[in-house]
């Protein structure tokens, strides 16, 4: 096989585990919508110390498995802060459907 036949190979299945990844991901983004309909405030959004632990997590979890885990760590913070300000934007509009607007209160 020559180098150019294994170059196209490999690209093949990165091209597959991209596809994996991204499925793994559109279902935790899935998991997480539902956990906002739970959380009634911005601190339980952000919740700094679940963070922390989902950080430490991934990082032994990617060392376990050979990858360096500053590369987990920077997709996983990356990934954590696009799902809170998801979080964030329900959250508001929860809110903003749940507050009574001037026209339902004007006479």
């Amino acid at each position: 096989m020559s180098g150019t036949d294994r170059i196209e190979e490999l690209r093949v299945s990165i091209d597959a585990l991209d596809r994996r990844i991204v499925a793994l991901l559109a279902e935790r983004t899935a998991v997480v919508r539902e956990l906002t309909e739970f959380k009634q405030d911005e601190q339980a959004v952000r919740s700094p110390q679940r963070v922390e632990q989902v950080i430490t997590k991934v990082r032994d979890l990617a060392d376990a498995q050979g990858m360096p885990p500053a590369i987990a760590e920077a997709v996983y913070r990356t990934l954590i802060r696009e799902l809170t300000d998801l979080q964030l934007r329900r959250l508001a509009e929860r809110r903003a459907a749940a507050a009574p607007t001037a026209a339902n209160g004007a006479a």
